[in-house]
């Protein structure tokens, strides 16, 4: 198990000027390499440190052009990369919106996505996100054809659709998730941080350790105890960094996330319970044993909480893929009992915004009706269509076939 991030949260100046920036970012940063320190010293590897800012709206109540969207979040990276911090997000886009109408707050909101492939474009390290719903404001209908539009323009940005790694659609998601892109900080409670980690390793051992694929299935109380244990000790360093540096803890994101190695993979957890490839029979069962051994767990939870399964990030997954031993129907039905949505998904370069539209329509009305937070992160690659192989230049991808999405 290693921290993949520890997530920094602030609330910036609205229309900072550089110098503010630097006067509000550089101490923190100070903050950050202590925290760090602080887990590094108990044996905890992190792999990187990251900023995040209340949401976008409030960055920039007044709006911003196109240009000067991308000229902000491009001095935004400079100063938080001098800081010490890896990745850095522009804080959720509509997370602050309390109602479903409030045609000025929605007219603002959509003035500044018009505004995120100029911010893609412009910056290699800063994310941006779109909350599409949430149980107050609901549903965001008038927001739903600019989100997915968002995607069409940030294809082009990067070379091979990079750029939409960066960017999501979310539902249903709390201020201080550590997990990118959609990190948010509420924009009223002091600086905080929040721990993602990396467990799919640890998950994999306890499996490997059982023998027996009965006795596997059996084996939620002991996955339980394993999330107890790990959240004791995290818990107790965050709780410890938090008073040390006059921070806020606010919790792990306990989702065991992935890296494209099997020893690494939930794909092969689920492998190890079913003896069946990803997506056969007793899939969702497995995705739920998870689910529900990390729900009965006792430790500060941020975030989703939940199992992600990424087909670009996951070795067992993205070869199952390619043997088309399930579709992206698959994977929405696993976020209905434990999954974190439509996660870092490669499709076709020309795929319509309708289609997009209604993966997320899709997506966050199930976030809805389960009241829990989903994503979703498509990858449209420029000049691929379905079925055919991906090749990104990219250390935590692996290669994987490009998905087909059902005609309406």
């Amino acid at each position: 198990m290693e921290i993949r991030a520890i997530t920094f949260f602030t609330q910036l100046p609205s229309h900072a000027s550089l110098q503010q920036m630097e006067q509000h970012i550089a101490p923190l940063g100070k903050q950050a390499t202590k925290i760090k320190e602080i887990f590094t010293e108990a044996g905890i590897a992190v792999q990187s440190l990251r900023l995040a800012t209340q949401p976008l709206e409030q960055v920039l109540p007044r709006g911003a052009t196109a240009q000067q969207l991308a000229a902000f979040a491009h001095q935004y990276e400079q100063v938080a990369s001098q800081a010490g911090f890896k990745h850095m997000a522009l804080g959720t886009l509509g997370a602050s919106s309390t109602t479903g109408g409030n045609n000025t707050e929605h007219d603002l909101i959509k003035q500044l996505m018009v505004g995120l492939p100029a911010v893609i474009g412009a910056t290699d390290w800063v994310f941006t996100s779109v909350q599409l719903a949430d149980q107050t404001a609901g549903f965001k209908a008038e927001l739903l054809p600019l989100a997915a539009q968002v995607v069409i323009d940030n294809a082009p940005m990067k070379d091979d659709g990079f750029g939409n790694l960066r960017y999501c659609m979310v539902a249903n998601m709390p201020a201080f998730s550590p997990f990118f892109p959609a990190a948010w900080h509420d924009g009223s409670s002091p600086p905080a941080f929040s721990i993602a980690i990396e467990s799919a390793d640890t998950v994999v051992d306890l499996l490997e350790a059982i023998d027996g694929t009965e006795e596997r299935w059996l084996s939620a109380p002991t996955l339980t105890a394993c999330f107890n244990a790990l959240g004791a000790k995290l818990d107790s360093l965050g709780n410890k960094a938090a008073t040390l540096n006059g921070l806020e803890y606010r919790g792990i994101d306990m989702t065991p996330s992935p890296y494209p190695s099997i020893p690494r993979s939930f794909g092969h957890v689920v492998e190890l319970l079913t003896n069946e490839p990803f997506g056969g029979p007793g899939t969702m069962a497995a995705v739920t044993l998870i689910k529900k051994s990390l729900d009965a767990a006792e430790f500060q939870r941020a975030g989703y909480c939940g199992v992600m399964l990424l087909p670009l990030e996951d070795a067992v997954l993205a070869e199952g893929a390619k043997a088309q031993n399930f579709d992206i129907s698959s994977l929405l039905a696993c976020a209905a009992v434990g999954a974190t949505g439509l996660d870092v998904i490669p499709v076709s370069g020309n795929l319509s915004q309708k289609k997009i539209e209604g993966l997320m329509r899709d997506t966050a009305e199930l976030a809805m009706a389960l009241n829990k937070p989903l994503t979703v992160r498509l990858l449209p690659v420029p000049e691929l269509q379905e079925g055919e192989l991906t090749k990104f230049n990219f250390d935590y991808f692996a290669s994987t076939r490009v998905f087909s999405i059902p005609s309406n």
